[in-house]
C-alpha cells in the first residue's frame, strides 16, 4: 500500500510539473518501481518546464526519517530543512540567520524527491516542496491541485536580531539591524498546467510574508504551481583578489538574488553589491573605477557569469558610451573592462 501511495504521489507531482518524456512514458509503474527512481526522473527532465523545483537541488544528504531532513552548508550558506512541515527552515550564516515557516497544512506524507529536495502532501489539495539549490538558495514550491485548495499561503519569517523587511517594487528583501542586505525573495510567480501565468502577489504584515494565488478563476487549468525562493546577499563568491599589472584584480560571481533582482531593481543590486564588496574587500574596492565597472556589469548581468574588476583601468563616468562600440566590435566584454 505504501508503494502504491508513493506511486500516486509521484504521478501527481509529475503531472503538476507538466513533464512529457518518452523515458517516463516507457517506465513500468510496477510495485518494484521505487518512488526515488520515479522522482529522479522529475529532476532529469525538469529543464523542460519553468517550474524548477529540484532540477538544481544540491547533492546533499537527505533523510526524511530524521528530525532534519537536510542539514548542510551549501555555497557558504547554512541550510536546515526539518522533516516536519510545522518546523521552520533555517537559512543563513552566523548572526544573519533567517527562519522561514512553511504554510500551515496537515501533512499526510513526507517524501524525498532527490538529494536536497523533499515534498509534503496534505489533505487540503496542496503539495509543498522544500529544496536547497547548489547555489545556496532555498525554494518552497507549492502545487495547487484544484479550485477548492487555499489561495493564501503564509510564510512566517524569523528575522535576524534587529532585522526588518524591506519591499521595493513588489520584491521582498530582509535587512539586518544596520540596514544592510541579508537576503531576499524572488518576485512572486504562479503558473497553471498550460504554463500560463496565474495572478499572484506578495503582501507583508509584521513578520509574515503572504503569497496570494488567484487560481479559482475561469481558464485556469490545474494543477497550479507557485514558488517562493530565497537567497542571501548579492555576491556569491570572490574567486580572487590579487595585485597584478600595477593594480588590483578582482573576479567574482553573483547570487541568484542578484539575477532575480536585476530586471526589476538594478540600482539595488548595484548599491547592495557594492556595499558588500567594499566591506569585505576595502583595499581593492576603494577605487572609483571599480564601482563604475561593477555598475556596468550589473547592467549586463543576464549575460555574465564571471565578473572581472581591475583597479588599473581609468575612471570613466561616461562608461555607458562604450557599450555599443564594444558590441559592434564583437568584444562585448570590453564594454565593462575598458
Amino acid at each position: 500500500m505504501r508503494i502504491a501511495r508513493s506511486l500516486a504521489l509521484a504521478a501527481s507531482i509529475l503531472m503538476a510539473l507538466n513533464i512529457s518524456s518518452p523515458a517516463l512514458a516507457q517506465t513500468e509503474l510496477s510495485e518494484k518501481a521505487s518512488i526515488r527512481s520515479i522522482l529522479t526522473a522529475v529532476v532529469d527532465h525538469d529543464s523542460l518546464v519553468d517550474t524548477d523545483f529540484v532540477g538544481d537541488a544540491a547533492n546533499v544528504e537527505t533523510d526524511v526519517d530524521a528530525v532534519n531532513a537536510i542539514e548542510a552548508r551549501v555555497n557558504g550558506t547554512d541550510v536546515v530543512i526539518p522533516s516536519s512541515i510545522v518546523a521552520p527552515i533555517s537559512v543563513g550564516d552566523r548572526d544573519q540567520i533567517l527562519t522561514i515557516g512553511r504554510p500551515e497544512l496537515t501533512a499526510v506524507e513526507t517524501v524525498e524527491l532527490a538529494p536536497g529536495a523533499i515534498a509534503h502532501t496534505s489533505n487540503e489539495g496542496v503539495t509543498t516542496i522544500s529544496a536547497v539549490n547548489s547555489d545556496g538558495s532555498v525554494q518552497i514550491g507549492t502545487i495547487i491541485d484544484n479550485s477548492s485548495a487555499p489561495s493564501r499561503f503564509d510564510f512566517e519569517l524569523g528575522l535576524p536580531h534587529g532585522g526588518s523587511i524591506y519591499e521595493l517594487n513588489g520584491q521582498i528583501f530582509v535587512l539586518d539591524a544596520a540596514g544592510e542586505l541579508v537576503g531576499g525573495f524572488a518576485p512572486a510567480w504562479a503558473k497553471d498546467a498550460n504554463g500560463l501565468d496565474v495572478p499572484t502577489q506578495y503582501e507583508v504584515s509584521g513578520s509574515t510574508l503572504t503569497q496570494f494565488v488567484d487560481h479559482d478563476r475561469p481558464g485556469v487549468v490545474y494543477p497550479v504551481v507557485a514558488d517562493p525562493a530565497y537567497a542571501r546577499g548579492m555576491i556569491s563568491q570572490v574567486k580572487w583578489e590579487r595585485w597584478r599589472n600595477g593594480g588590483w584584480e578582482v573576479r567574482l560571481t553573483v547570487t541568484a538574488l542578484a539575477r532575480w533582482t536585476q530586471p526589476i531593481n538594478p540600482g539595488f543590486v548595484y548599491s547592495a553589491g557594492l556595499a558588500d564588496l567594499r566591506e569585505h574587500h576595502p583595499s581593492s574596492m576603494q577605487y572609483k573605477t571599480m564601482a563604475q565597472q561593477w555598475d556596468c556589469h550589473v547592467a549586463g548581468l543576464p549575460g555574465t557569469i564571471n565578473i572581472d574588476l581591475e583597479s588599473y583601468r581609468r575612471s570613466w563616468d561616461n562608461w555607458r558610451a562604450g557599450i555599443i562600440p564594444a558590441i559592434l566590435q564583437g568584444n562585448p566584454a570590453k564594454a565593462c573592462n575598458w
